[in-house]
């Protein structure tokens, strides 16, 4: 099997036979209807973040679809990707994210853009405000399962076999729980965990990075330091290092 084609992917599997391109899966929650694929069918990474952030949302609307895609992230996405081992000096995530032939195809784990009301936001501002940081995601778990785990059984539960690692982008132990707890549900037969941000199931391996998001305040520690956060990114090193190798030799 392989993963979408670069470009917008027809998929209404969460609508149940709605129309128009939003709903609401669930209390306090909106999903709109607008899932996309980036880069290659048949990569040899898969990055993945959460859902379309509000910038790439919008993006969505009105800019080149090679545009969308991590929108005002990508330097930072690509020095994580390189602290890894998976872009070499000279590389960078905009051509890959262009290029339908380049060995890393982008995402996300729900394909559909989904957010959550803010309730302390709302409050300051006196009207609903939607988001899909921080505590909002790890809410999915728990109120939005549903959703999480059709838009997982749909696109990554048949991965093309030349895939030999997926990054989350999101390290929080929280999400790390939360992605694990669905690899669990896919792949009950080969799930084993390697370390504190990987597991490997379905004979490749899961690895959870920082996000790249310049909401993230822990980002910098992570990507330069030895402690802290930083710890996390030598275990995704670790995780990583054989592949990595032997992909950008």
């Amino acid at each position: 099997m392989t993963l979408p084609e670069h470009g917008t992917i027809t998929c209404r599997a969460c609508f149940n036979g709605l129309e128009g391109i939003s709903c609401s899966p669930a209390p306090k929650w909106k999903m709109v209807n607008d899932p996309g694929a980036w880069g290659s069918a048949n990569p040899t990474y898969l990055v993945l973040g959460f859902s379309k952030g509000f910038t790439q949302a919008d993006a969505f609307k009105n800019k080149p679809f090679e545009q969308i895609a991590f929108g005002g992230m990508r330097p930072r996405l690509t020095a994580a990707l390189r602290s890894v081992g998976i872009l070499n000096e000279g590389e960078d995530v905009n051509s890959m994210i262009a290029d339908p032939h380049s060995r890393i195809a982008f995402g996300s784990l729900v394909r559909c853009s989904v957010s959550r009301i803010d309730e302390k936001a709302s409050r300051s501002k006196g009207h609903s405000i939607y988001s899909c940081t921080g505590s909002i995601i790890a809410k999915s778990f728990r109120e939005i399962p549903d959703i999480l785990e059709n838009c997982s059984r749909i696109f990554l539960l048949n991965l093309p076999t030349s895939v030999r690692a997926v990054l989350f982008l999101g390290n929080q132990d929280s999400y790390v729980r939360g992605c694990q707890s669905l690899l669990l549900k896919l792949f009950p037969d080969s799930f084993s965990k390697v370390n504190q941000v990987a597991a490997d199931a379905d004979s490749r391996r899961w690895v959870h990075l920082a996000h790249p998001s310049g909401l993230n305040g822990h980002f910098n520690t992570w990507l330069t330091r030895n402690q802290g956060s930083g710890q996390k990114r030598l275990l995704a090193q670790e995780a990583l290092a054989d592949i990595a190798k032997s992909s950008t030799a």
